[in-house]
């Protein structure tokens, strides 16, 4: 039999964060084997996947589909919405046990930006406040995977800077009138990326956010496909019109 904690792991790791210090504490239902968390990155990926899905079913003439993809990715808009906190001025996790709102951000809490639920006035106190500060995801290494003031940032045997996150969170700034940001953004990844590919030739499955190199660990896989994510950052940037926009 799979113990509790086993299940509870799973939960975790499903959330493709695998142990996210995100999830510490988080309440587990050991009935239905989920996490009760309100998660803002998941429900943002959800809602952009579903337009997309919905962009698909249209061209191809599934018109029924798409109308109820459109309506998924609305409703659930509405919801992320109301995670929105005035004070943080972040969208914040919330534990759908005690109904509190969690105070630890990672890159992830930006993906409401891609779900297009933040408005306008949100999304640059989002970059501002927090993309930007390097107290928290600033700097010259970016976008560590958790906030640079969280203390399990110090475990940068994991808590590191993976392509992916960078290239979504780039992805939500597109939908905003964020041309520095992006640019800030594109210029840092290509930077990283080119730091350790020019001393070693590598392109590392995740990079130390302090150091700015792969090689400091042996559990970073030294050639491995989405670290390159973080230099075609820059070739969006650069042919996109998107990027042009002021």
């Amino acid at each position: 039999m799979i113990s509790r904690e086993a299940r509870c792991g799973g939960a975790r790791y499903e959330s493709g964060l695998d142990n996210s210090p995100m999830y510490d504490d988080v309440p587990f239902d050991k009935n239905t084997e989920r996490m009760m968390l309100a998660d803002v990155g998941l429900m943002g990926l959800y809602i952009a996947d579903s337009e997309t899905l919905a962009t698909i079913a249209t061209e191809i003439g599934r018109t029924v589909e798409a109308k109820e993809l459109i309506n998924r990715a609305s409703r659930y808009r509405n919801t992320l919405a109301t995670l929105w906190d005035e004070k943080t001025g972040m969208f914040l996790n919330k534990d759908l046990v005690t109904g509190k709102l969690s105070p630890r951000i990672s890159p992830t809490n930006f993906y409401p930006m891609m779900a297009k639920a933040a408005t306008p006035q949100q999304a640059d106190r989002m970059v501002r406040e927090h993309l930007l500060n390097p107290a928290e995801f600033g700097g010259e290494f970016v976008l560590p995977s958790i906030a640079r003031n969280d203390p399990a940032y110090r475990d940068q045997d994991y808590w590191r800077v993976w392509g992916p996150i960078n290239y979504l969170v780039y992805l939500g700034l597109r939908n905003y009138n964020q041309s520095e940001a992006r640019r800030l953004l594109a210029d840092r990844s290509l930077n990283l990326f080119l730091k350790e590919w020019k001393q070693n030739g590598h392109v590392h499955e995740n990079y130390n956010a302090t150091l700015g190199v792969g090689d400091d660990i042996k559990n970073s896989d030294r050639f491995y496909h989405w670290g390159a994510l973080l230099g075609f950052i820059t070739y969006m940037q650069q042919t996109d019109p998107v990027s042009a926009k002021p």
